[in-house]
């Protein structure tokens, strides 16, 4: 990373970043970029997390090796209208995948076409959703670990897992990288994003599971059934990349061809090996149980959807992620039944 003193800004006055969405992640960035004051920040989200940032300030705290971060902002500037959006130089989209065509559209008046946007949702295939509607030059970042709210304005990172951000000759987005990294947040230079988000979705077939098994994730890891059908969504998905001659990006120590062995394992040699992976917080579980919990549309399309999508333009079978995606859609219609995953790998004919 470049020194952050060594970068010179030719407009002689200071970045502008427009970060849309006051969710986990929007709001645990902004705590972190608000540690610069040679930036200007413009958080965009909903009347009611406008008055708790206000009323408690804004926190980030994460961990690096042995190391403990923490960020806090007294006061940020907040809109809840997007016509402030014109005076940003680059925009964050943080908000969820379900809610990226409504809000491309509501922004696009008020977003300059030279300045860039980096869409930080789960999934594939959002590129194309904002580029579809936008003039400006689109670029995906990854974000590989979970942030929770454990207090009004304060946000942690609950998993390990490093930053993922776009090679660009783009002055500003090089900045926010050293930005990020002086300030104590892994983060890695990515070329090859279509890599890093085929990798990131492969970790994230496991959302859906996670949410139907009503368990909380290292619990539900524990179960060797849970981990077989996860290890079956894993293979459909690793042969549509295959196919599409991409190497999934790997983000854990077992590379992505070799997890759905690993998951597959007998629960004692699985502990012993996965030890790694295992060290999550023991209530810990994955975003999609929390949006089905309290009722909103899941990300279910942009993932496990994906796949089964994929699968049909290829010829690729993909029966384990469609039948996913069918008890999802199942839990967003109302139903609370939840399934054996015993009986469920027997029905999909796992061994």
């Amino acid at each position: 990373m470049q020194d952050l003193q060594a970068k010179v800004q030719t407009s002689g006055r200071k970045y502008r970043v427009g970060i849309v969405g006051a969710g986990s992640i929007g709001c645990f960035l902004t705590a972190i970029l608000a540690q610069d004051t040679d930036l200007e920040l413009l958080l965009f989200g909903r009347d009611y997390m406008g008055l708790e940032l206000a009323a408690h300030g804004l926190t980030a705290s994460w961990q690096q090796g042995a190391e403990h971060f923490q960020a806090s902002v007294a006061a940020v500037a907040f809109y809840t209208s997007y016509v402030s959006l014109i005076e940003a130089d680059i925009v964050l989209l943080t908000v969820k995948a379900t809610a990226l065509t409504a809000l491309v559209r509501q922004i696009k008046p008020h977003l300059r076409p030279d300045v860039p946007v980096i869409a930080l949702q789960n999934g594939i295939g959002i590129s194309d959703i904002i580029q579809s509607q936008l003039h400006n030059q689109v670029y995906r970042a990854i974000v590989p670990f979970n942030v929770v709210k454990t207090a009004p304005g304060q946000f942690q990172q609950s998993s390990s897992g490093d930053l993922i951000w776009p090679a660009t000759s783009f002055a500003v987005m090089q900045y926010l990288a050293n930005l990020f990294h002086a300030q104590g947040l892994a983060i890695q230079i990515e070329a090859d994003m279509q890599a890093a988000e085929y990798g990131k979705l492969l970790l994230n077939l496991n959302n859906a599971l996670n949410a139907i098994s009503d368990l909380p994730l290292r619990q539900q890891l524990l179960h060797r059934d849970w981990r077989r059908l996860l290890a079956a969504s894993m293979r459909e998905w690793l042969a549509i990349c295959a196919k599409e001659q991409v190497r999934p990006r790997q983000y854990t120590a077992v590379s992505p061809t070799l997890l759905p062995r690993v998951l597959n394992l007998p629960d004692w040699l699985f502990r012993r090996l996965a030890s790694r992976m295992l060290r999550i917080d023991p209530e810990a579980r994955l975003s999609m149980y929390q949006d089905l919990l309290q009722g909103r549309r899941t990300e279910i399309v942009f993932l496990n959807g994906a796949v089964v999508a994929l699968g049909q333009r290829y010829g690729i079978a993909t029966p384990v992620n469609q039948a996913i995606v069918e008890w999802i859609h199942q839990y967003e219609a109302g139903s609370s039944i939840k399934p054996d995953p015993a009986d469920w790998c027997r029905q999909l004919g796992l061994n």
